[in-house]
């Protein structure tokens, strides 16, 4: 995007593009801030957010927002990427490594373990400079970005800590990453059932990642 800023002075005025829209949140975010003073919850964001978007970043996704203690992220936008459901779900993956990490140093410090959902799912959006006069930003809108949060929720109905929804496993492919279903899931704002499944770090051996 900063390429883009140098050359023509804008990210762009909108455009549809197909991508992978990726949104994680810490489990039980709001009990646990409860107990914590105001200084040890904003140090507990920054540790797990710098994490998560280092993985982010990794992939190649672009970091869209914070919304509290979640994140929005999506791959294939403003750089088209021809594999960005892959990259999304090897994404999400690697975040959920970097959290078991830093919940083994968190608890040799005495601290509680967290848990993070993460929800993916892959549709066509509208990109671009969104926002007033005074202030916008680069971000993307649609459906696909509403079910992707959707789906995210779902973790918590499920039990699982990675949910993607069919479209997003036929964009990955049954070759690069092994998926479990969980089956048709009403989703909110839906007319159909939303078949989802869960993603295998004991599937095939993953690909180099390519920025």
């Amino acid at each position: 995007m900063a390429e883009r800023l140098e050359t023509t002075g804008t990210v762009g005025a909108g455009e549809a593009r197909e991508v992978t829209v990726l949104f994680s949140d810490i489990r039980d975010f709001t009990t646990l801030s409860e107990s914590l003073a105001c200084e040890d919850v904003v140090a507990l964001l920054n540790e797990c957010h710098g994490r998560m978007v280092a993985q982010i970043f990794a992939f190649g996704g672009t970091l869209d927002k914070f919304i509290g203690d979640g994140i929005m992220a999506y791959f294939g936008a403003p750089v088209v990427q021809a594999d960005h459901a892959e990259r999304a779900v090897r994404c999400a993956l690697a975040m959920q490594e970097s959290m078991h990490v830093l919940n083994r140093e968190r608890a040799a410090r005495g601290a509680v373990a967290l848990r993070l959902g993460i929800g993916l799912h892959s549709g066509p959006v509208v990109v671009g400079d969104i926002g007033s006069p005074e202030r916008r930003e680069y971000t993307a809108i649609g459906d696909a970005v509403n079910v992707a949060a959707r789906i995210e929720q779902l973790t918590k109905v499920h039990g699982v800590p990675i949910l993607v929804s069919d479209e997003t496993r036929r964009g990955v492919g049954s070759e690069a990453i092994a998926f479990a279903p969980v089956g048709a899931t009403q989703v909110k704002g839906r007319a159909r059932p939303v078949d989802c499944w869960v993603p295998s770090t004991n599937g095939p051996r993953p690909r180099e990642s390519r920025p």
